[in-house]
């Protein structure tokens, strides 16, 4: 009886293993996917909440539209939980571990652009002092997230521009201050409306503050939130 050659029998070895090495990572990729998908979907979900519902405040909702939503947060890992109970049935075909990366990948990379996106934002957006462009309030709040001044106020501290200057030269230079009095608890004397604060929830605004001397002129200025 003639043996079969070697070559006959690596090409059969080749021809069976292939489908079964591609079927392995199709279904990696697609349990990777479905973890992703559906971690999104919730988390687009929960940051739309006040969009969805028919309520202006998170206080007026009802009790059981406020659990809706928490339940709606953890639902990637209830996901999580039950496909791990699946492996335990179906064996090493549920791809767990690719579908706990898929439900993760999402918050990684909000947790990235928290720590790195809106910094890099900032840096894209920051822009030359204009005193000009400042003192126009119209031009100053054309951009709602990202406001001339708000854009212009680092480089306006980093310079010195304020040092020593009296109160008629700040108006000279910045314009009238604004008059709400936010700031009634903090010892100053003019403060400027920038835009709203830097940061991944943009909710309150930031200010410049800048406070007089015993001699009348400018002796300390620095950022402040509502």
């Amino acid at each position: 009886m003639n043996a079969r050659p070697r070559d006959d029998y690596d090409a059969t070895e080749r021809t069976v293993m292939k489908p079964l090495i591609e079927s392995a990572w199709k279904q990696r990729v697609v349990f990777f996917l479905v973890g992703a998908i559906f971690a999104f979907v919730c988390g687009l979900v929960q940051l739309a909440w006040m969009d969805i519902v028919p309520y202006t405040t998170l206080a007026s909702q009802p009790g059981w539209l406020k659990t809706l939503k928490e339940i709606v947060g953890w639902l990637p890992w209830l996901a999580f939980a039950a496909v791990l109970a699946w492996r335990f049935v179906k064996g090493r075909r549920v791809r767990v571990g690719f579908y706990f990366m898929g439900t993760v990948t999402p918050m990684a990379i909000l947790i990235t652009w928290m720590m790195l996106g809106l910094s890099v934002a900032d840096l894209v957006h920051r822009r030359p002092f204009n005193a000009e462009l400042w003192r126009n309030r119209e031009d100053s709040q054309s951009d709602g997230m990202w406001p001339p001044r708000l854009c212009m106020v680092d480089h306006l501290i980093s310079s010195g521009r304020l040092e020593g200057l009296t109160r008629s030269e700040v108006v000279e230079l910045l314009g009238p201050p604004n008059q709400e009095s936010y700031f009634s608890s903090v010892a100053h004397d003019m403060h400027y409306h920038l835009g709203p604060e830097r940061g991944f929830i943009r909710i309150d605004s930031e200010w410049l503050l800048i406070a007089f001397g015993e001699n009348g002129k400018v002796s300390r200025y620095w950022l402040a939130r509502d």
